[in-house]
């Protein structure tokens, strides 16, 4: 540590080994240590890659639900429809049979 204080400004140590790196660095009395590895690099991205698919495909099976929504028809609405029409047919024949009923 006492040697890692003695970094003039703006040095740093690195050391690399395979795929790991760390890069150790001074600013003033703080020290600042970045460890980085290409695979676990690639494993980030690659879940990264996953994560943003999901998320794309929520969104676009969030839509389609919404739009599928819209579109329904409300079943107290087909339901007042037929009863609307019922009583309209209803009355019509009752007028027919009415009306022949007095003809004859």
């Amino acid at each position: 540590m006492d040697s890692l204080l003695k970094l003039p400004e703006g040095a740093a140590y690195t050391k690399r080994s395979g795929q790991a790196n760390i890069k150790v660095a001074t600013h003033g009395n703080t020290v600042y240590i970045t460890g980085t590895c290409d695979s676990l690099q690639r494993q980030v991205e690659y879940y990264e890659a996953l994560y943003h698919t999901a998320r794309d495909a929520l969104e676009q099976h969030e839509s389609q639900n919404q739009q599928e929504r819209k579109q329904r028809t409300n079943p107290a609405n087909i339901a007042l429809a037929f009863f609307i029409t019922g009583l309209f047919s209803g009355s019509i024949t009752t007028i027919i049979i009415i009306t022949k009923r007095r003809k004859q």
